[in-house]
């Protein structure tokens, strides 16, 4: 909020996200305080990435530096935003329960816990939502083809649309790994594509 109590106000944030051709890392200004209102909020189809780095995954030369990259939306597989705190106000929560799950957006894979509705099943929080990205926390991210964009972060948006494989484990024994759950075959073959 602004000094006057109004919602107007914005705050600068640094933000890190993935395409499936590049990683765009800098500042972004908004009045959210939780990373997939971000872009499920936005008003145009063009994220302002200001102070920008872009590094394209296939080339691991010089990144390029730009005062402002306009970033389409659609594009975005993964935004974090490391400094929001992710909190909502206390009339905007809705009663969740964790569960386990693992995204593939090629080139990377994510796996970590999104919150479904207490009384959901849990592929109904991935599909018979309205919002375009969804929230992940404790993610890991890996990629076989770029191996560093690996790396793990408190809270990520995910564009759901865009995951060609969704899986969650099973919640009636939260107990239960997703290694239990994906057998030894079908995870080899993610973690090694075909050239």
């Amino acid at each position: 909020m602004d000094s006057f109590g109004g919602l107007d106000a914005t705050s600068e944030v640094a933000v890190d996200l993935i395409t499936d051709a590049y990683r765009i890392t800098g500042m972004t200004r908004t009045r959210f305080g939780r990373v997939t209102d971000i872009v499920n909020q936005l008003l145009g189809q063009h994220l302002n990435v200001e102070h920008a780095t872009i590094s394209e995954h296939a080339d691991q030369g010089v990144p390029l530096a730009a005062p402002s990259a306009l970033v389409d939306v659609s594009s975005i597989l993964l935004l974090a935003a490391p400094g929001l705190t992710g909190a909502a106000g206390s009339e905007m929560r809705i009663p969740k329960r964790a569960v386990k799950a693992m995204l593939a957006l090629p080139p990377i894979r994510m796996m970590g816990t999104i919150h479904v509705p207490m009384g959901s099943r849990p592929l109904d929080g991935l599909l018979n939502v309205t919002d375009r990205f969804l929230a992940m926390t404790d993610v890991t991210i890996t990629s076989a083809r770029y191996p560093e964009l690996g790396r793990t972060l408190e809270a990520a948006a995910i564009c759901r649309a865009r995951a060609q494989v969704l899986m969650v484990a099973d919640d009636e024994r939260p107990d239960e790994l997703l290694a239990d759950v994906l057998d030894e075959r079908t995870a080899e073959a993610w973690l090694r594509p075909e050239q």
